[in-house]
């Protein structure tokens, strides 16, 4: 179907800013800027508490995570949250506003997890923090008032890439059971040459030539990008892996590797639900200012993981 208008009047507004070519920008631009264009939105969800804690590591390093503990009855369902940005950008305040919605709107606690960042850090930093939150969560759920049974893992974007290779790591090493995953616009896959990729290639907010360089910062090598735990469509088996839940967009370079690995999942014998928003754009659900869509999406996910992993 055609641009959405509110995706249309959001296009026109970004190239008004006739920002300089992205790829050509520092590292450290790129991320101040990122966290201006995320501030808060107004009237954000009712919650219990809100809790920023540090999961302490065996290095001596600590990883940041954020606690948002909904209204109701413990024990909650717990989500994991691993935010978007390609690998490179964001942190725990852009998606502040939409891990609320999102914990409000499901009655589930969630972790919001400050993982490591490329190009310091380069794979398998980010997904090994994932890791890592995951095991911690299992560990110390009665603490956080959360059911170690009922754990869902989600993100958008480079985030739902790490969400969806969290599943494939703790089936891998049996470890903490994921009863649930949520994938939003996921990366499952490096192949630019994609139908979606060549379509969307310029002028969708998320370019052909900005997912090059994302990838170009996260990996040390190509053939690094071909790794299961990168590109988690390339797996031998997706057997075993928890119900998914996968949001695509229609006018957005991943739309193809999302719906791939919705198909790919569905052929392993998981169960999915599969759905794609028409006329929509990358990056659209955390936008909720500029896109009723994304107050759509956000309510369905919430319901969804309600059902998945809510008290019983």
């Amino acid at each position: 179907m055609p641009l959405h208008p509110e995706a249309a009047a959001f296009l026109e507004q970004v190239a008004r800013q006739k920002a300089h070519p992205f790829e050509t920008l520092p590292v450290d631009t790129l991320r101040r800027a990122a966290i201006v264009g995320a501030g808060a939105s107004p009237n954000p969800p009712v919650l219990a508490r809100v809790q920023d804690l540090s999961i302490k590591q065996t290095d001596g390093t600590s990883l940041p995570v954020r606690v948002y503990t909904p209204l109701g009855t413990e024990p909650f369902g717990v989500c994991l949250y691993f935010h978007g940005g390609g690998w490179v950008l964001n942190n725990l305040d852009t998606h502040d506003d939409l891990v609320r919605r999102l914990a409000a709107e499901s009655g589930c606690l969630f972790v919001n997890v400050d993982y490591r960042l490329a190009p310091e850090h380069k794979f398998p930093a980010a997904i090994e923090d994932a890791y890592t939150a995951l095991s911690w969560v299992y560990d110390h759920a009665a603490e956080l008032g959360c059911d170690r049974n009922r754990i869902a893992v989600a993100g958008d974007s480079a985030g739902a890439n790490l969400a969806a290779v969290a599943c494939l790591m703790t089936r891998d090493r049996s470890g903490p059971p994921i009863a649930f995953q949520a994938l939003i616009y996921p990366i499952t896959d490096c192949d630019f040459e994609r139908p979606s990729y060549r379509e969307n290639a310029e002028g969708y907010f998320l370019t052909r030539r900005e997912m090059t360089w994302f990838w170009n910062q996260y990996v040390s090598s190509p053939e690094q990008m071909r790794d299961p735990y990168a590109s988690p469509l390339l797996a031998k088996s997706l057997a075993g892996l928890p119900t998914a839940s996968i949001l695509t967009a229609e006018y957005d370079p991943l739309r193809d590797e999302g719906e791939a690995y919705a198909a790919a999942l569905e052929a392993a014998g998981v169960k999915v639900a599969l759905k794609r928003y028409d006329g929509m754009i990358h990056a659209f659900v955390r936008r909720v200012q500029q896109f009723e869509c994304a107050r759509i999406a956000i309510r369905e996910l919430g319901q969804q993981l309600r059902a998945a992993i809510g008290s019983k």
